[in-house]
């Protein structure tokens, strides 16, 4: 069979953005990237407040892509009747699907399951999201738990975006192996060209700015403490989301010369900021990939990084790593690029960042796909 003859069902637990109203960006890469090389088609389901079910299919040129919005009303049990319902309706539009890739156990990894038994094909589990971190926020349900042994028992394939999140999932697959399958960055869009000079040292930022995650609190209190001994450098903040207050709060503390906010900003608009930037600085409490970080090694930019993510046991020619919740650290890593302005060899960098490359992450894909289809 030809690669081009394999149709490949992409579902995802998390659910549209506001931005997409068919599937969240990451799924949506996953898909364009797949189908450079397989036919693709993502099917989609959810809730919509009143009204009937209604069926949805875009004009993606590069695959085919299916929503279906059922009502959303009622009890728990009635909720999850219409979407099975919705599903069912979604899939049946499909004939020969050669595999499944799900895309985050929680909350609908259910429809991987339903799927699967549908066609009768090996299903491939991804996992991208935050709910294995030790000691983390979210509590398993029964119903979280019932969903897990069923993947753990019915997946054919389980994948993990990095390392880490491997480590952190492995004691929920005690007997399964979990292979590592990275996200995928554009490297002629987030490609190197020779740095600069500034008059003043340019960091830059680019997250949601989630509490839950990324500390924002500690970043605005690393720059604080930072202004304090030497103010020639900005930190421009990149966000997606509403970032009023935080401007608010960061005026309250007289840090409006040395800090900016700015966004949100689509995926090509990134790129001048990282080229004209010293050092990409992340700060989370938690990652379990953090494209950020390749995007910044690709435009040859070095990071200031927690153990996070892609970025955990960073070797020191990609960048300066910093301990977890320490505002102080981070700042003596901010201070060490004004004031010591460190080299880092860009071709170290984008070697790195070629690990994430389309053409690199999608053979790692065609691998393991051929493994089992065929």
């Amino acid at each position: 069979m030809a690669d081009s003859d394999i149709h490949i069902l992409i579902l995802s637990s998390w659910y549209p953005s506001k931005e997409h109203p068919f599937l969240g960006n990451f799924v949506e890469r996953q898909a364009r990237l797949l189908a450079q090389r397989y036919t693709v088609t993502v099917v989609h389901t959810v809730a919509k407040d009143g009204g009937e079910m209604k069926f949805l299919k875009s004009d993606t040129a590069e695959f085919d892509e299916i929503l279906v919005k059922y009502n959303g009303n009622g009890h728990i049990f009635a909720r999850k009747k219409q979407e099975r319902a919705a599903l069912i309706r979604g899939i049946d539009r499909l004939e020969n699907v050669n595999l499944i890739i799900g895309n985050v156990l929680l909350p609908r990894g259910w429809q991987f399951l339903v799927t699967r038994k549908n066609f009768g094909c090996p299903v491939f589990y991804i996992e991208h999201g935050s709910y294995f971190r030790p000691n983390g926020p979210f509590k398993w349900g029964r119903i979280h738990h019932w969903i897990l042994g069923q993947i753990r028992k019915k997946a054919t394939e389980i994948i993990a975006v990095s390392d880490v999140l491997k480590a952190d999932m492995e004691p929920n697959f005690k007997k399964r192996k979990i292979n590592v399958i990275g996200n995928h960055i554009d490297v002629n869009l987030f490609s190197a060209k020779p740095k600069s000079k500034n008059e003043k040292t340019q960091f830059l930022h680019i997250s949601t700015f989630d509490h839950n995650t990324k500390n924002p609190d500690g970043i605005i209190e690393a720059v604080e403490i930072l202004k304090k001994e030497n103010s020639n450098f900005k930190l421009t903040i990149i966000c997606d989301e509403d970032i009023t207050d935080w401007k608010n709060y960061c005026e309250e503390l007289g840090l409006n010369d040395v800090l900016e906010f700015i966004g949100p900003l689509p995926w090509h608009e990134l790129v001048p900021y990282y080229h004209s930037s010293d050092a990409f600085l992340l700060f989370s409490d938690y990652e379990t990939f953090s494209i950020v970080l390749a995007e910044a090694w690709a435009t040859g930019t070095p990071v200031i990084s927690s153990s996070v993510g892609i970025s955990s046991n960073m070797n020191s020619e990609l960048g300066i790593q910093v301990e977890k919740g320490n505002s102080e650290d981070l700042k003596n890593a901010m201070l060490e690029f004004i004031i010591g302005n460190p080299q880092f060899d860009q071709n170290t960098l984008t070697k790195k960042a070629a690990e994430y490359s389309e053409e690199s992450i999608l053979n790692e894909w065609s691998k393991l796909i051929s493994k089992h289809v065929g």
